[in-house]
């Protein structure tokens, strides 16, 4: 891909500034910008989205405004707030990825998809039978949120005394 561009929706500074830099260093030809406000700006190959604006959870609206305005960009929801609701819905508006604020982990495999998508140009392959590809996104996201509700679960135990 030529000249890829990517914006980082979210309100936090520090994160714009972290993530900027992070994949300024790791993606050198990625052109990156910061907005601060829950909108949808013309012309980026790639959208970083938070959940959370403030008090406003408007993820979702913004992805959607981010399908219409570019359908065929590289969308990937970046929060500390992923819940059930949450992840189905952005398997329901095609979301490419979602991705934990707190993980350094989640941070490199962020980093992976943006240069595999720089690299081929095209977001990652769907299945062929969308029903079941869904169906497979959705048990993914879930299995994946059971093992952060379990690993958090036992972190918070183990910090109470009681594992």
């Amino acid at each position: 891909m030529q000249n890829p561009r990517l914006v980082i929706i979210d309100d936090d500074p520090f994160v714009i500034k972290h993530l900027s830099k992070h994949l300024g260093e790791k993606i050198p030809q990625l052109e990156i910008v910061g907005i601060s406000n829950p909108i949808a700006p013309v012309g980026f190959n790639i959208y970083i989205i938070d959940r959370e604006f403030g008090e406003d959870s408007c993820g979702q609206d913004l992805m959607q405004r981010v399908r219409k305005l570019a359908p065929k960009s590289l969308v990937i929801a970046y929060s500390a707030f992923l819940d059930r609701d949450f992840l189905r819905r952005l398997v329901l508006e095609d979301c490419e990825g979602a991705f934990d604020k707190g993980s350094l982990e989640e941070l490199e495999k962020m980093t992976a998809l943006i240069s595999s998508y720089i690299e081929t140009g095209e977001p990652p392959k769907q299945s062929a039978e969308p029903p079941r590809g869904t169906v497979r996104s959705i048990l993914n996201l879930v299995r994946e949120w059971n093992t952060r509700i379990s690993t958090q679960g036992r972190a918070a135990a183990k910090y109470h005394g009681k594992a």
